[in-house]
């Protein structure tokens, strides 16, 4: 009876890290993070601001993950029902920017939202955040479409004899 080798358990490496270590790594600042962030919630946030951040979590999560995510998928179901005259790079750098922007989108309109209704210290929102969003987005939008019309003309430069 001969023994079957199981599956290959290649290690990459970079230099003298390993996946195994990288990925350590990220999990541990992770659970750093999230342990910071409730102890300075414990300490620094009264009590009584709770339900309105547990609200805001849940209205975050149901956001990114209805709303974002599912526009993603959206562009990446699209972009599959035409990808013989759209390269798989575009329809990649097309869900980036969608994704950046939905955050984006996610992590500013509180301050927008805040703005408007008035903080009794007009320095804790100094800035114009509706319109550096808008610049933001239309950056985004730009860049996006740049890469996406470089990545086609260097498919048709590949493409020639």
């Amino acid at each position: 009876m001969s023994a079957v080798p199981g599956p290959s358990r290649t290690r990459r490496t970079w230099s003298f890290w390993t996946m195994e270590d990288v990925r350590t790594i990220l999990i541990g600042s992770g659970v750093l993070v999230a342990v910071i962030g409730g102890i300075v919630l414990l300490n620094d946030i009264p009590p009584r601001q709770y339900p309105a951040i547990i609200v805001w979590l849940v209205a975050v999560l149901i956001a990114h993950d209805v709303v974002i995510a599912g526009i993603v998928f959206g562009v990446a179901f699209a972009g599959r029902r035409v990808e013989g005259r759209m390269p798989h790079r575009s329809i990649l750098v097309a869900q980036g920017a969608l994704a950046v922007g939905g955050i984006m989108v996610l992590l500013v309109v509180p301050e927008i939202v805040k703005k408007a209704v008035g903080t009794a210290n007009p320095s804790i929102l100094p800035l114009d955040y509706g319109d550096n969003l808008a610049i933001l987005l239309v950056a985004l939008a730009v860049a996006a479409t740049a890469a996406i019309g470089l990545h086609a003309v260097l498919d048709r430069q590949r493409r020639r004899p």
